[in-house]
């Protein structure tokens, strides 16, 4: 097994290569960290639209919570200048964002009107 004190047998390995394992999985997770939140909209779907119960209300504030303080940690590395990867950035931010907004709408000062109006204009339903 090689160790990290080991000398490399051909320095140009390194080049490069170490930037591209790390970029490949920092994106495989913020791809996992996407579709958890992707999950919650579903989960919203099913325990928010009709009269929601408190414990269910906390239990959204607990994951959105964990939600975004991981989007935190992601965002921190996508917001480091030099960062080459555009596209998980943009996804990291607009997901953000997203969690925001459902924090905003689910837990929010709106009233159930507006409420409705929003996810009647979200999902197209008449």
């Amino acid at each position: 097994m090689t160790t990290m004190t080991d000398a490399p047998s051909q320095p140009a390995q390194l080049n490069g290569g170490l930037s591209k394992r790390i970029l490949r999985l920092f994106s495989a997770q913020v791809e996992d960290w996407y579709e958890e939140c992707r999950r919650l909209s579903r989960w919203e779907d099913q325990h928010l639209l009709d009269q929601p119960a408190p414990e269910r209300s906390a239990e959204h504030t607990r994951l959105l919570d964990e939600l975004e303080r991981v989007g935190h940690w992601l965002s921190s590395v996508t917001r480091e200048p030099g960062f080459p990867d555009h596209a998980s950035a943009e996804l990291v931010a607009m997901t953000l964002q997203d969690l925001r907004d459902a924090r905003a709408l689910w837990h929010g000062n709106m009233r159930p009107e507006g409420r409705r109006e929003i996810l009647r204009t979200i999902f197209n339903e008449p």
